[in-house]
């Protein structure tokens, strides 16, 4: 092959890079950044039946020290137990979520996204929370969230969820 060719093809090729890049859909990008806020709102409201919504039935859910559940009822079940008891113990807790530098890739021709960011959960107790309680109530640790979603009937679900925490606080 001849160095013009040779850098022709290059150059054809560097071109033809992007075309990943345009196979993702703008309003894609945004469903998919909707599913995420709507993701952490539920958290913050504490309502796993209405994240669930978000979900496929048969999501498995992997997290650092939680390990891995591949029943999706049962951990919904499990999860608003736990927010039905911090919500009992400290009446008027609050929490506030942050998911920030969202990275989000499509593959399997734009039906699948893989969306990846840092999360910050801030807990705000009541002034009047006994000291002893509210101890126990320390901010979560920041975490990395990586989500699978899948476009089904038009609707983006989230079908992996993957979390690790960044670091473990002292």
């Amino acid at each position: 092959m001849t160095a013009p060719c040779l850098t022709l093809l290059t150059a054809v090729a560097t071109l033809l890079l992007p075309a990943h890049a345009a196979s993702q859909k703008q309003s894609d990008v945004d469903a998919v950044n909707k599913v995420i806020d709507q993701y952490g709102a539920t958290e913050d409201a504490m309502d796993m039946q209405a994240q669930a919504r978000l979900m496929v039935a048969d999501r498995v859910w992997v997290a650092q020290g939680g390990g891995r559940r591949t029943d999706q009822a049962t951990n919904m079940r499990i999860q608003q137990a736990g927010f039905d008891a911090f919500k009992k113990l400290i009446p008027g807790v609050q929490r506030f979520t942050e998911d920030r530098d969202r990275v989000i890739r499509f593959h399997g021709k734009g039906s699948v996204a893989v969306a990846s960011f840092y999360r910050y959960v801030t807990v705000v107790v009541p002034p009047n929370t006994p000291a002893e309680v509210a101890r126990t109530t320390a901010n979560i640790p920041a975490a990395v969230v990586t989500l699978v979603l899948e476009k089904r009937d038009d609707d983006w679900k989230i079908v992996h969820t993957h979390i690790s925490v960044l670091a473990q606080q002292n």
